[in-house]
């Protein structure tokens, strides 16, 4: 009879065990959710009559396998018996992708349902999931009839996709000791036969001198190389080495690779290829050194925490400005608040983005839980850089990276959260009440502990509580932490995990509520008025002189020219060509082009400005233009932001809105880049309007 590897799992979890166990904790173990193993349960109750045994379910204590020592027995030795070829889906997926990853000929379906002991169906549905998922990696999956399976693509895609398999499907921190356990003998009774499988797409031997080899430079670096940095180094020279033994060679741009010549990483990248070299009696192409360098400078990035904000790239700065007021508007909360928020983003966001660009694989073995602990926020963070970064896809790896900048961001801005938790225990007495007091003592956000039995849950409606903290299992029950009553330390971290995460769910929940209205003095209202008053008159300003003004193909000098020429007899400024003389000294001073747009921004106060304008360019065709960012970029769009000199705080106020909106809303850099008048128009008076509404109502 064929039994699955979850349900042999189960069973062996179950005829080990002297006392009946959870469902909640078998699901913990294997990994996967309580509803997963309440499914397979109908499974293993079959199994078990084929042994004249049966399982037994008690309500609040768990499984247990009932029946004679004898039965057991043969139980044991039937699933012990039973040969490595039960795989998981999951696993014979990975089995199958690396065979044809790491495979220079066609496989047969027929080879594979032999060797996996599955049909050729089961085979190809397998396939279906893998031609899915090696898309990511611009990879092609070929079947033919008569001719079998291959993937075909470039040299430097494959081996993205080995190396996305092996970091996948073997934890990042022990997979230096498993090679080494692996080279130093025979597989670690630990290693599945998929991770073993995994390893051996790699000769040990190789491993261990590469291993050697980059230890030999680590001295050369002037910064530490992280372990994840160093683990992708090892498997990516790993991968290199074993390919080239096959004439697998990849390739790099020429104008790439002088691009990254001058860096200091090339070099060490040429010191440790010219050792391989010697090592393995290999001729290795340039283009390995170009990859190495890449690996390099992007652990470097990644693991300088030293960046500052002003050594960052603006663009950067400007993407995480507006990620940051995309997820505030989505949240209703003021992220801008956040001290660290922006720094943290700009040095998280500048090797990632490189990292994203250059196609280099990104790991975050945290990432299922990240997503399964802030689903809404992981949401919103998608919607996020699918916004903030048009021509990149990011990877759910780094989108659950943002997720703790976030989640920390809110966290550390919050003000004190009090948390309600409920204590559960057999009787309701004893351990219950060292539980709680245990629990007040060591977490200060915890306010108000209450301590209940087993027999009281039914009567008692847990949504009023934060955190259900129990000292049994419960029955039916996922959302709760089971502890034992003294706390050890393996508990603390479970609690603060939970509480971390009620905390994030109560920021998400928040809604703000408006404070009730305080008690002016005459002085105040008057003051409060005249505010209102002035923004009112730059406002209508605004609104007045807002045009969005066709241009010919000329260049930028003559945009300007025409444009303060056209303002002038609007009556917005009196001497055109003084103006034009301090837009243009502006330029020099330093970039005006929006780094991720086509529009510049010029702007200026002058004494001969009586009244303030904002006006829209949209050119035939673009001009060249500084950027923000220090590059050269074509602009197709330039606005005049024009004040007097003397401008009163509230113009400067409604004028810096506007500035902000062209940073922080992306969809205003859609609108202006559409050259249609109306919809331009329309959006810049809305925008204008909203704000004035505030500022009517502080």
């Amino acid at each position: 009879m064929y039994v699955s590897a979850r349900e042999r799992k189960v069973i062996d979890l179950l005829l080990q065990s002297q006392d009946d166990l959870p469902i909640k904790q078998i699901a913990d173990l294997l990994e996967v959710s309580s509803r997963t193993v309440h499914r397979d349960l109908k499974g293993i109750e079959e199994v078990l009559e084929t042994h004249q045994l049966t399982l037994q379910k008690k309500t609040g204590s768990g499984l247990a396998i009932l029946g004679n020592d004898e039965n057991r027995l043969q139980l044991r030795r039937a699933i012990s018996d039973q040969k490595a070829l039960d795989y998981t889906p999951e696993e014979r997926q990975v089995l199958i992708l690396s065979r044809l990853l790491d495979s220079s000929e066609p496989v047969k379906l027929l080879t594979f349902a032999s060797e996996l002991g599955v049909t050729a169906a089961t085979i190809s549905h397998d396939l279906d999931k893998i031609e899915n998922d090696i898309t990511g990696y611009q990879l092609e999956l070929i079947r033919k009839r008569g001719y079998g399976v291959e993937i075909q693509g470039d040299e430097a895609n494959i081996r993205d996709a080995i190396s996305h398999l092996i970091m996948h499907h073997l934890d990042e921190l022990d997979f230096l000791k498993l090679l080494r356990d692996h080279i130093q003998g025979p597989a670690s009774p630990t290693l599945d036969s998929v991770s073993d499988h995994l390893l051996g797409l790699v000769n040990k031997e190789t491993i261990a001198t590469i291993e050697q080899t980059v230890e030999s430079i680590r001295p050369i670096l002037n910064y530490h190389l992280a372990d994840s940095a160093y683990i992708g180094l090892v498997i990516h020279l790993a991968l290199a080495i074993e390919r080239l033994r096959q004439g697998e060679f990849i390739r790099m741009e020429d104008s790439y690779l002088d691009e990254l010549r001058p860096a200091k990483e090339f070099e060490v990248a040429s010191q440790l290829i010219r050792k391989l070299e010697e090592v393995f009696n290999l001729n290795i192409p340039e283009a390995e050194t170009g990859y190495i360098t890449m690996h390099l400078m992007g652990a470097k990035v990644r693991y300088d925490q030293t960046i500052s904000l002003e050594e960052s790239s603006l663009s950067i700065a400007f993407k995480a400005k507006q990620m940051i007021e995309f997820v505030s508007k989505e949240m209703n909360q003021n992220l801008h608040q956040s001290d660290q928020l922006l720094g943290d983003l700009v040095v998280h966001l500048k090797p990632s983005v490189y990292r994203i660009q250059q196609k280099m694989d990104i790991q975050n073995p945290l990432m299922d839980q990240i997503e399964g602990d802030y689903p809404q926020l992981f949401t919103i963070l998608e919607n996020a850089v699918e916004q903030v970064f048009p021509s990149l896809t990011f990877p759910k790896e780094e989108t659950a990276f943002l997720v703790m900048h976030f989640a920390s961001a809110l966290l550390n801005m919050s003000e004190t959260i009090r948390i309600r938790v409920m204590v559960v225990c057999s009787s309701g007495i004893g351990t219950a009440k060292i539980l709680a007091a245990k629990l007040k003592q060591q977490f200060f956000e915890i306010e108000e502990v209450e301590h209940k039995s087993l027999f009281d849950l039914e009567k008692i409606n847990l949504h009023e509580y934060d955190l259900i903290v129990s000292t049994v299992p419960l029955r039916d029950r996922d959302q709760y932490v089971l502890v034992n009553p003294m706390l050890p330390q393996s508990d603390v971290h479970k609690l603060e995990h939970a509480i971390r995460r009620v905390k994030i769910g109560e920021r998400m929940r928040k809604v703000e509520k408006s404070p009730p209205p305080e008690v002016q003095t005459l002085q105040a209202i008057k003051a409060s008025v005249s505010s209102i008053q002035n923004c009112a008159e730059v406002i209508s300003q605004l609104l007045n002189h807002l045009k969005v003004l066709p241009v010919k193909p000329i260049g930028k000098q003559e945009v300007i020219t025409e444009a303060c020429e056209h303002l002038e007899r609007k009556g917005a400024l009196t001497n055109p060509k003084e103006v034009k003389r301090a837009l243009l000294e502006r330029e020099k001073a330093g970039g005006l082009g929006i780094p991720g747009s086509s529009i510049a921004l010029f702007h200026t106060r002058l004494s001969v400005i009586p009244e303030s304008s904002f006006t829209v360019l949209t050119l035939q065709e673009p001009v060249s233009i500084l950027g923000m960012d220090g590059d050269m970029m074509p602009v197709r769009t330039i606005i005049l932001m024009l004040a007097p000199e003397k401008v009163k705080p509230e113009g400067l106020e409604v004028l810096s809105f506007l500035s902000s909106i062209l940073v922080e809303d992306p969809k205003s850099i859609r609108v202006l880049d559409s050259h249609e008048e109306e919809s331009i128009t329309q959006y810049l008076s809305n925008q204008v309007h909203q704000f004035f509404q505030k500022k009517m109502t502080i």
